[in-house]
């Protein structure tokens, strides 16, 4: 995919490389290690070959964990309320899978995409868009920060200390160990004894933690693709302010440049739905079961006074539905910014144009009246309706869950 061509400026960005490491460094650090981050590699064939053995360790440790949770969970589990529990983690863990091959699968589009924010930066053609830039990179970053916070503080814990607080197991020589963080069936080898079984507690703490990285990065990186596509959205509001403020020997040229940034902002958006439609279904869907698990572990904690794990399943619920808030909250306002582009056209003094023009702001009012939204799998938009159908839908499912077990 190539960028249209805009008419060059004298404004140059001597921060450029500032600014573009402040908008990446997150998914950046997070991504790189997996080998995922879309501009991760040199592109020759030695980098590639690499990056691809890099994938294959990293999807199978991912297996290696969840693999044998499903295994045990869905053959060996006795105890249905426990069942109940832990299927909150092997969804968070499916949707980690869904989401790394979604960049695997759509790297090339997704590597155009973040491609076009850094050359954003170095084009910036003045600093009026510069400021609209650093503000919406600043809100990008609020956002994810507030995710990772939570994440992190939610689902660490459940990894560690949760296991480390829960009753020991009591081992037919009368010896206890305590329970892995992920029961599992290995089928091949039982690691209870020492030292393999101590080695197999840390290797799942440190591939749960891997996963979680990996969510939390894609998710970092998603948010600032949707927050960027935003700011080309009121940059083009703001450029169109400025048509009717162009004396009239330059507003053909201005009225040009601005359909150039519209028509690209409108690529820009719809490649980014395009690419992520399935990561926005499995994030919604996924994020409904996660919430009426969890909700159902907190009852079960507050039934048994065990307030610790209480206290966590609080946690891992708020970092979920933070989560589904700012995706929907993001896509919301990619909508809202995409259809203010008519308002913006007909605040103008059109009126007192020649008809020609006239024509040209009338295109981009109908244009606009289509606003572009993200959509979950084609099937429903991604904007705060949609969290409060996540919210209300995961309730019911928690009141069946209730009346069936």
């Amino acid at each position: 995919m190539e960028r249209l061509e805009t008419t060059p400026t004298k404004y140059k960005n001597t921060d450029c490389e500032t600014n573009i490491n402040y908008v990446v460094k997150i998914s950046r650090t997070l991504l790189t290690p997996i080998g995922i981050y879309p501009l991760h590699g040199s592109g020759t064939a030695l980098s590639n070959f690499l990056v691809t053995i890099q994938i294959i360790i990293i999807f199978s440790l991912m297996l290696f964990l969840l693999v044998p949770h499903l295994i045990y969970t869905y053959w060996d589990a006795e105890d249905l309320t426990k069942l109940m529990k832990i299927i909150a983690a092997q969804v968070f863990n499916s949707l980690a899978l869904i989401k790394f091959w979604t960049m695997i699968i759509n790297k090339d589009s997704l590597r155009w995409c973040l491609a076009e924010i850094q050359d954003s930066w170095r084009n910036v053609s003045c600093d009026e868009d510069k400021q609209v830039m650093i503000k919406n990179a600043k809100t990008g970053r609020f956002l994810t920060v507030a995710y990772l916070s939570l994440s992190y503080g939610g689902a660490l814990p459940y990894h560690i200390v949760m296991p480390l607080v829960a009753e020991r197991i009591v081992k037919p020589d009368n010896t206890t160990q305590i329970p892995l963080p992920y029961p599992c069936d290995y089928v091949f080898f039982v690691p209870q004894d020492s030292p393999g079984y101590e080695m197999l507690f840390v290797t799942q703490i440190i591939i749960s933690s891997l996963i979680l990285s990996t969510n939390c990065g894609i998710y970092s990186l998603i948010a600032t693709y949707i927050v960027h596509a935003c700011c080309l959205f009121e940059i083009v509001g703001r450029h169109l302010d400025e048509v009717g403020k162009t004396v009239e020997g330059e507003v053909l040229q201005k009225l040009t440049q601005v359909i150039d940034k519209h028509t690209f902002a409108m690529k820009y958006a719809l490649t980014l739905e395009k690419s992520l439609n399935i990561v926005f279904l499995s994030e919604m869907v996924g994020c409904t079961i996660i919430i009426c698990f969890l909700e159902y572990g907190i009852l079960l904690d507050f039934g048994e006074k065990n307030y610790l794990g209480m206290v966590t399943y609080v946690v891992l619920m708020t970092s979920i539905l933070v989560n589904v808030f700012i995706l929907s909250f993001i896509g919301d306002r990619l909508k809202e910014q995409s259809s203010k582009i008519s308002e913006y056209t007909y605040d103008l003094e059109w009126h007192s144009m020649p008809k020609h023009m006239v024509h040209n702001l009338l295109f981009i009012m109908i244009r606009s009246n289509q606003p572009v939204t993200l959509t979950a799998g084609k099937l429903f938009d991604v904007s705060l309706q949609g969290f409060a159908d996540v919210v209300k839908t995961s309730a019911a499912y928690l009141n069946f869950l209730r009346a069936v077990v």
